[in-house]
């Protein structure tokens, strides 16, 4: 049932995307292609339970990505005012979005979206296992969200995909999710980036499940603790480069000291943004 499943995704994928100009591998030795790329969990646009969709929005401009991954968007629910969230934060901010619903609630919806400075030219929804196989108990569902912007000075659309992970302690399903993710994308050529709340540190299990295809923007010295915001513990947010791509990692920015100048990161949602400039060495 579970290679069924795989495989409609895998048609479903062909069927979207189509004819693709082929990126074969070269070393770019001039005129690198750069990108800068985010991801956030904006709480919903809410800190203490207060929702301020323009500080959020001004946060977003502020870190001037690319791209960024968001996770913990509402769509006109109860608690958030009946206010579409990602559709504000694009107008604040002037970004194209696309937005991916997990599960309705509050009588409208919850998910995840992507920001982009540049045009999205396609985007696609992968459903995520949910049930514990030891357990057999149902938790929240979890998608991925992937899309193809289209990012001046690179030969193909870059392939930006968010996700947020089940968050239990047993990473049962996390592992099933991160299994998921990497065999759809396997078929997906092209220069690919994943980013989003993964809910699990890189020394995890699922950390090293995800070096099998992709290499984390981190070179184990940067303090990339996250969570929670008001004082950072665990490293859940996470950006991972996939290994047909070489990268240059020019610069990695975690603001989680409580000392930062620009903003009050604490006051804007209970995690902390992982922002990373990348400079294309070989695709």
């Amino acid at each position: 049932m579970k290679k069924l499943f795989i495989s409609l995704i895998l048609i479903l994928s062909c069927f979207i995307y189509g004819e693709e100009k082929v990126l074969y591998n070269k070393v770019i030795t001039n005129s690198n292609p750069k990108i800068r790329v985010a991801t956030y969990n904006i709480a919903a646009g809410a800190n203490n339970f207060k929702v301020d969709l323009k500080l959020t929005a001004e946060t977003i401009k502020k870190i001037n990505p690319d791209i960024i991954a968001i996770q913990e968007v509402d769509r006109n629910t109860e608690r958030s005012g009946r206010t579409d969230q990602i559709k504000v934060l694009s107008e604040l901010t002037g970004y194209n979005y696309v937005y991916g619903k997990t599960i309705d609630f509050q009588g409208g919806e919850y998910g995840i979206a992507v920001l982009s400075k540049h045009p999205i030219v396609s985007n696609e929804i992968i459903k995520l296992p949910y049930t514990n196989t030891d357990t057999k108990k149902e938790e929240e569902p979890r998608i991925a969200l992937v899309t193809k912007v289209d990012v001046p000075g690179f030969e193909v659309p870059v392939t930006f995909i968010n996700t947020h992970l089940d968050w239990h302690e047993d990473p049962n399903i996390r592992l099933q999710q991160v299994r998921t993710i990497n065999e759809v994308t396997l078929d997906m050529r092209g220069i690919k980036i994943l980013a989003g709340d993964f809910n699990d540190t890189l020394n995890s299990v699922i950390g090293r499940e995800m070096e099998r295809y992709w290499t984390t923007v981190f070179d184990g010295k940067t303090d990339h603790r996250t969570w929670p915001a008001v004082n950072p513990e665990v490293a859940i947010d996470q950006i991972f480069l996939n290994n047909a791509q070489v990268w240059k990692v020019e610069k990695v920015y975690v603001p989680n000291t409580g000392t930062e100048k620009d903003t009050d990161w604490k006051t804007v949602s209970d995690h902390i943004p992982v922002i990373v400039d990348l400079k294309l060495l070989e695709q």
